[in-house]
């Protein structure tokens, strides 16, 4: 999995108004948790958004660069959580967590489908998901960006299950395995 780079910098003062005027000045309050520990961050809102718009988006692992008065450090993140403004969609707050490139760790990943158009679709199916993403465990360094599935061979009514997928090596899914991952569905008629 690619890595986002992320610069962030310690905030001293917590509380509604400073996040407040982080937010007027551009930035969002973010936290980061691992190792018993919690430390209060800002970063620049362009920056976040930017990162979060990559090809694994919030399901990417995250180089902060974190920047304190008393020097700076590396750690390896996850995002456990955005929060986000339900009418314009902007970004109030982030989670981050905190991982080791030894240790396991668990994250939900985005299914992709590849190949050509599924052969229950061409004869007037409906391609549906029934899940986007699985959840899975693996080292922070062997998490995937997406997990591809090949439907091209599904027909109508046909079902591709969380055990019909491959996975990548060292790779878990916490999922039920009997779950239907994608189906295609028969096409639906008016009487």
């Amino acid at each position: 999995m690619e890595h986002s780079k992320l610069k962030v910098e310690v905030r001293n003062e917590t509380g509604k108004g400073v996040a407040r005027s982080l937010r007027r000045e551009g930035r969002v309050p973010a936290v980061i948790y691992g190792g018993g520990k919690t430390l209060s961050l800002s970063a620049s809102l362009k920056d976040v958004e930017k990162a979060l718009h990559t090809h694994a988006g919030r399901n990417a692992l995250f180089d902060l660069e974190i920047t304190a008065t008393k020097g700076s450090r590396k750690a390896l993140t996850l995002v456990r959580d955005i929060q986000r403004d339900p009418i314009t969609g902007t970004i109030l707050h982030l989670d981050f967590f905190e991982v080791s490139e030894k240790s396991k760790v668990r994250n939900k990943v985005p299914l992709e489908v590849i190949g050509d158009v599924p052969a229950g679709v061409k004869k007037g199916g409906i391609l549906d998901f029934v899940m986007r993403e699985l959840h899975v465990e693996c080292l922070s360094s062997k998490m995937p960006d997406h997990i591809k599935v090949d439907a091209s061979a599904l027909e109508i009514n046909q079902t591709l299950h969380v055990r019909d997928l491959s996975l990548p090596p060292g790779v878990t899914v916490l999922d039920d395995e009997g779950a239907v991952a994608i189906h295609v569905i028969p096409p639906k008629t008016e009487e």
